[in-house]
């Protein structure tokens, strides 16, 4: 026979009632803020970066309260990490996640659809640069808010190009201007190469190609995704004057070490140029490299670069801890934030706004050619293929480019192989 609750034993009762605990170990009181858990998969100076800045949301609000833990992992390993999670409801408000992977977790039916809180004034959505705001959306729906951004530019070291007798590139430079300077710089005898590119079957080696074909006119894939569309013309001619660099001009040191020596030998005073990022500066400061840094060569004076943005992507338990990430969300992407990230980290502004703050200019102090990285944001217009073939499409084209560098192909049929692997991969349901 049940026994009756005392008025003693309810109120003893009565705190566990109120309280809900989730599979991800926050815990909901009814009255309480609305608290919402983060996985940041930062290391070092970053991850102490972003503790700093929830520990300051959290005695500047009183409405929503951010824990946050790496996740047990970096950010190279969050894909998986959440995936696992997703399955048992064990997974976070909150999730760092590279940008190529928002087509994989976009799909999970967990993923938040903030296309309704965007529209909030305070977060001032065009302020976000075109490239991060595409890769958040797949499909129509905004899966978060845009974490880090960078791009590709071309790094060069000073002592050597004088060696050669050469002026540092000026913003106008052209290919063409990229191929006859970096075969002047090369002395095979001494070691030292006009540049490099990895033919390790990695995404780097794809990365820098993509450039080249946009400035031409070309794309990766056609408008719907279903084809290959990098083996055109523009495509052709991309590969076709990397091959000349690397076989005829022998110019280019071809990188096949899957930990990439690039920026070893750059750092080193081997190479005149390297093809790089932001990430590079603080190492090569270190190093003590005498660089300079300038956007990539254009064609008819397109300069257009790649980018990799990142994303906090949001995930779903209910509407009010949806909300609670938005509105943490919209606080630590605000400029103010984000500079002080910025000063912490080295990363490059995520909003055009960024650059009015007081304080941006000590930034640029403290990393000298971050200025032009920064600038070089405005000419980042596309994105990879937000199809989740992406990978497979990668590895088909890496593959094309080894074989031709190295002389084993020419760069149509190496291009039209690797397109025909594409449109099979494309051809599966569900790519």
């Amino acid at each position: 026979m049940r026994r009756a609750v005392t008025a003693a034993a309810a109120a003893l009762l009565l705190p566990a009632l109120l309280t809900a605990c989730g599979g991800d170990g926050t815990e909901q009181r009814a009255g309480g803020p609305v608290e919402i858990l983060m996985w940041h998969g930062q290391e070092d100076t970053s991850a102490k970066s972003i503790e700093r800045l929830v520990a300051t949301f959290n005695q500047t609000h009183t409405d929503v309260k951010v824990q946050i833990t790496s996740g047990g992992v970096t950010a190279d390993g969050m894909l998986p990490k959440i995936t696992a999670a997703l399955t048992s409801d064990a997974h976070p408000d909150i999730a760092y996640l590279y940008g190529s992977w928002a087509p994989n977790i976009a799909r999970n039916p967990k993923t938040a659809d903030l296309t309704p809180y965007i529209k909030d004034p305070a977060v001032k959505w065009e302020d976000f640069w075109a490239s991060e705001r595409a890769t958040v959306t797949v499909g129509g729906k905004i899966i978060g808010f845009p974490a880090v951004v960078d791009n590709m530019v071309v790094l060069y070291n000073k002592k050597l190009l004088a060696k050669a007798g050469l002026k540092p590139p000026s913003k106008d430079w052209t290919w063409d201007d990229f191929r006859a300077m970096s075969k002047r710089a090369t002395d095979a005898r001494a070691g030292v190469f006009g540049t490099t590119w990895p033919i390790s079957g990695g995404e780097e080696a794809v990365w820098g190609l993509w450039p080249l074909v946009w400035q031409s006119g070309g794309e990766i894939l056609t408008a719907d995704n279903k084809k290959a569309a990098f083996n055109s013309e523009a495509g052709r001619r991309s590969l076709d004057l990397l091959r000349s660099m690397a076989v005829d001009d022998k110019s280019v040191y071809l990188d096949s070490s899957p930990a990439e020596k690039g920026q070893k030998l750059f750092e080193s005073g081997r190479l005149a140029f390297f093809l790089s990022g932001p990430w590079v500066l603080p190492d090569l400061q270190a190093a003590g490299v005498d660089y300079g840094v300038v956007q990539l060569p254009g064609t008819a004076g397109n300069h257009e670069t790649i980018s990799g943005p990142d994303t906090w992507t949001v995930f779903e338990h209910d509407e009010r801890r949806v909300k609670a990430s938005a509105t943490f969300l919209t606080w630590l992407t605000a400029p103010e934030q984000q500079l002080q990230w910025m000063k912490d980290t080295g990363s490059l502004p995520i909003r055009a706004s960024i650059s009015e703050q007081p304080g941006y200019d000590d930034y640029l102090k403290k990393y000298p050619g971050i200025d032009v990285i920064s600038g070089n944001l405005a000419n980042a217009k596309r994105v990879r293929p937000p199809t989740t073939s992406y990978p497979r499409i990668s590895s088909f084209v890496a593959d094309a480019i080894a074989r031709t560098l190295l002389g084993r192909a020419d760069a149509k049929s190496a291009l039209d192989e690797a397109a025909a692997k594409t449109d099979a991969a494309l051809a599966v349901p569900g790519s």
